[in-house]
């Protein structure tokens, strides 16, 4: 018998998508039926963990990361590398230019999502078959299903609207599948989450194993995001003032525990933000709600020595003269070369950029912006005689518009291991540019045109932990760092929100975060209620979530993609708000269903 452990739901195309790049079966050699398997306690156990196998594999950085792109590009805060659009599928994504089923960005998160649905469905439904094991141990055990369910199914029905929906696992295609309103996906998200929030551990003894305290923070986001749907978007039955206005408390109660109750729940919020994304904290982050984890062991990764790969879409290095660039800078994980000492560096794979919009929401007061960006890049390739040194060539110096003198110009040369590119917020005069023995690029200039960004940028530096760097190549780098794709401090923001849409509109939330990042801690970045209206939370959810795979969701739970898009996005001419609220049913799905029509979302 065997079991295609990447087979989504009964949506066919499911399987055709998760199982494009790699092919993934399981045998079943011991002849033990499935029923009698997943009814005892070691098979239970497998198949809860089997939960977890396609958030790692297909979605969140094993795959070919394209969820990230979904997840956060086609927004206000992310803009096209490419200044004129011709980078595929990934220039279609971001700009909504010739953007249809067709385009294969879409497909893992589809597929992926499907698939750890399909998994949660057998280990929910085998729950009551369990023998050789408590009850306790058993409701834990599937409160990590549910809770991975409610997770999978608000991707899916955000991004994608109403559409099929199984409580029940399926080992056979669908040929016509149907259509659920939005208010059944809802149903379900919030049934899981009140049973994870019971049920889950507070702590588990394997990391990246869900524990209550995301229960809690998934209940919040989910209820105030279902609160939204009183305009009936996507397939849904308007929700009445009432309701919605239930559904925020409901939100309210789950936020204010969480935070009101961290410690106990095992999580806390950093004092200092430059500790959120340090990398040394990246498998111990004390803040992470929900990490999906890679290992440095390949036997543990779904796909052996080919892990995360999600941090490199939104780096500037990239190896190419178009970009950030210089003779003296060579991908290498090197640590020491001819006896000095240089940092590790990795080619990027440089798609998406913030916007300037993006980059001026940060204040000078504002330690986010370098807690969370990289504007600094080293010498670490000798050019000069001695080993020891880069001196200037003059395909550099034009490249970054700085004077001749320095071409060939030893008091120009630049040591292994020190500055040799800076993307500076501040505007140096030419003068200034051509003093300094490294190159300075202004970031008004990489935006002087704001719809055709360069690529002398600042990288997100979120998820890049050199230290975990893996693979031989620096050219085809991977890493093993966990992705966080929960963390306390959106709970904060999710907090604000509730209590803003609620008209019972308070600042302690909103100015925690703030006076964490602020300078000093001395609040003088606090805001007052009066600042408080649907720009400044988007304003304030970008600079804290940025690359955290909730942008694009955030808009659309705002309504708000039109409006930010013209205030803060000139690179995006073609949104739509009468089709682009949706995603298209990746076409892999569509050429394989016997309703394509009625199953495809409108206008693709």
């Amino acid at each position: 018998m065997k079991l295609h452990k990447s087979f989504s739901l009964a949506v066919t195309s499911a399987l055709l998508m998760a199982t494009a790049a790699c092919s993934l079966e399981e045998e079943n050699l011991s002849g033990v039926s499935t029923d009698q398997e997943w009814s005892t306690a070691s098979g239970f156990e497998k198949k809860v963990n089997d939960c977890y196998f396609d958030l790692v594999r297909i979605v969140y950085g094993q795959a070919e990361d394209t969820y990230l792109m979904t997840a956060e590009t086609g927004t206000d805060i992310w803009q096209d590398t490419n200044p004129e659009g011709t980078n595929g599928n990934w220039s279609k994504l971001m700009r909504y230019e010739d953007f249809s089923a067709a385009n294969g960005m879409l497909n893992e998160g589809y597929a992926g999502f499907y698939a750890i649905v399909n998994s949660c469905n057998a280990a929910i439904f085998y729950a009551d078959k369990v023998t050789g094991l408590s009850q306790d141990r058993i409701n834990e055990l599937v409160a990590e299903a549910h809770f991975i369910r409610a997770h999978a199914l608000y991707n899916i029905v955000e991004q994608w609207g109403g559409k099929y929906l199984s409580t029940l696992p399926t080992s056979t295609p669908i040929s016509a599948p149907t259509c659920n309103k939005v208010n059944d996906f809802y149903n379900v998200i919030i049934s899981d989450l009140e049973f994870a929030k019971q049920y889950l551990p507070i702590h588990q003894e394997v990391r990246g194993h869900v524990t209550r305290a995301a229960a809690y923070h998934l209940h919040a986001k989910a209820c105030l995001t279902y609160a939204t749907y009183t305009d009936g978007l996507g397939y849904a039955d308007p929700i009445s003032d009432g309701e919605s206005k239930q559904l925020l408390q409901q939100a309210k109660v789950s936020a204010d525990y969480l935070i009101d109750n961290a410690a106990s729940l095992g999580v806390k919020l950093y004092s200092d933000v430059n500790e959120v994304f340090d990398e040394n904290n990246n498998k111990t982050n004390a803040e992470a709600l929900f990490v999906v984890t890679h290992s440095s062991v390949t036997a543990y990764n779904p796909r052996g020595n080919y892990f995360n790969r999600a941090w490199k879409h939104a780096m500037a290095y990239n190896a190419n003269t178009s970009g950030v660039y210089l003779d003296g800078m060579v991908a290498s994980y090197e640590t020491e070369v001819n006896g000095i000492s240089v940092p590790k560096l990795a080619k990027s794979n440089c798609y998406m950029a913030p916007s300037k919009y993006m980059i001026d929401l940060y204040g000078d007061n504002d330690m986010r912006y370098d807690a969370f960006f990289n504007d600094v890049f080293y010498i670490n390739k000798p050019t000069a005689s001695d080993g020891l040194h880069y001196t200037w060539s003059a395909t550099d110096a034009q490249r970054y518009n700085l004077n001749s003198n320095r071409v060939g110009n030893h008091s120009y040369d630049i040591m292994l291991g020190d500055t040799a590119v800076y993307i500076s917020r501040h505007t140096f005069t030419q003068a200034e540019r051509d003093a300094c023995r490294y190159a300075i690029y202004n970031i008004a200039d990489n935006y002087a045109d704001p719809a055709k960004p360069l690529k002398f940028f600042p990288s997100l530096s979120k998820g890049d932990t050199p230290s975990m760097y893996a693979g031989t190549n620096a050219n085809k780098p991977y890493s093993s760092s966990d992705c966080i794709i929960y963390r306390l401090g959106e709970t904060y923001l999710l907090a604000a929100e509730i209590n803003w849409r609620l008209g019972q509109t308070e600042v302690a939330r909103i100015n925690t975060l703030r006076n964490r990042a602020c300078v000093g801690h001395d609040h003088s970045m606090d805001v007052t209620t009066g600042d408080i209206n649907a720009d400044f939370l988007l304003d304030e959810y970008a600079r804290e979530l940025i690359g955290e795979w909730s942008r694009w969701m955030t808009l659309k739970r705002f309504r708000a993609f039109e409006s930010r898009i013209a205030k803060c996005n000139p690179q995006i001419k073609n949104f739509n708000k009468d089709i682009h609220y949706l995603r298209p049913i990746p076409a892999a799905e569509i050429l394989l269903i016997d309703n394509p029509e009625e199953y495809q979302n409108y206008g693709y």
